[in-house]
């Protein structure tokens, strides 16, 4: 049987329960694909979102594709999600000509590392060159499922500072201080962030911007930067990880594995609960 992309009513049946019967701190994918879901449904997410199933109700893997009218950046770095429970599961979604257009460069977010081998048996059957050490990008996930101390976060590392979020205006900013800003179709994806997800921004007393954290459509925390030091990008990131608590769902992070000053300071001051499954990649094909 072919693959089951779901309807919108289907949609709705998968948001419902998806979280009630898997955990969302197992796997790097998880919770990036129950919130994308969600805010999709929610209208949050423009254009059109490609969510299929290996089989209906009873699914055991699941792919998202940013298709027509998303963002240009979405299009780029967020192609397609893949979550499974088997491997013949995982293959029957990449082998799906109608899923997956293997013609075209493309790229898997927070695909697990154990499904690499799968990934490269079907790059093979397509024609694709296999994954390389330089098409990946290597993250480990970072899960935060309880609330932080107060003095942590209900006190600013100095009393000058005081705690915002950002706007639309700000988008240029971002675009110059994050990793993978710079391209316009980045600071049109930032704008639209800024004016859609919470965002947490330490201001000093001359309004000017000291550390700042933002939601991403899929639930991540990311794009985080501190412009001053004196621990103010873990003030922001702790007041972050409390607000999502607090209206029930899962913070978490990407942290690249090269980022060993960001994996340090995760370890050591926000109580991470890291991915048992082990670390997963972004895959350029």
């Amino acid at each position: 049987m072919p693959c089951h992309r779901l309807s919108s009513r289907a949609l709705q049946e998968f948001v419902s329960t998806f979280r009630l019967t898997r955990d969302l701190t197992v796997g790097p994918s998880t919770a990036k694909l129950y919130y994308t879901a969600r805010n999709y449904l929610a209208g949050k997410i423009p254009g059109e979102l490609v969510i299929a199933v290996d089989k209906w109700p009873d699914y055991t893997a699941v792919m998202c594709a940013s298709g027509k009218e998303t963002y240009k950046f979405m299009q780029d770095i967020e192609t397609y999600t893949l979550y499974w429970e088997n491997k013949d599961a995982l293959l029957k979604l990449l082998r799906d000509d109608k899923l997956v257009d293997w013609d075209k460069n493309f790229t898997i977010a927070a695909f697990s590392e154990k499904g690499l081998p799968v990934l490269s048996h079907v790059c093979r059957e397509k024609g694709k060159p296999v994954p390389q050490q330089d098409n990946l990008v290597q993250v480990h996930t970072a899960f935060h499922p309880n609330v932080l101390p107060v003095p942590a976060t209900d006190r600013s590392p100095d009393s000058s500072v005081t705690l915002g979020r950002l706007g639309p205006e700000h988008a240029e900013l971002v675009n110059r201080a994050w990793s993978w800003g710079g391209p316009p179709e980045v600071l049109e994806f930032i704008r639209y962030v800024l004016a859609t997800f919470p965002s947490k921004c330490a201001y000093n007393k001359q309004g000017e911007t000291l550390a700042f954290t933002v939601l991403q459509p899929w639930g991540e925390y990311g794009m985080t930067r501190a412009m001053a030091p004196g621990r103010y990008g873990t003030f922001v990131v702790n007041s972050m990880i409390n607000e999502v608590l607090k209206t029930g769902d899962l913070p978490y992070c990407f942290v690249e594995r090269n980022n060993e000053k960001a994996r340090k300071i995760v370890d050591e001051e926000l109580d991470p609960k890291w991915d048992p499954s082990g670390s997963c990649f972004y895959v350029s094909l």
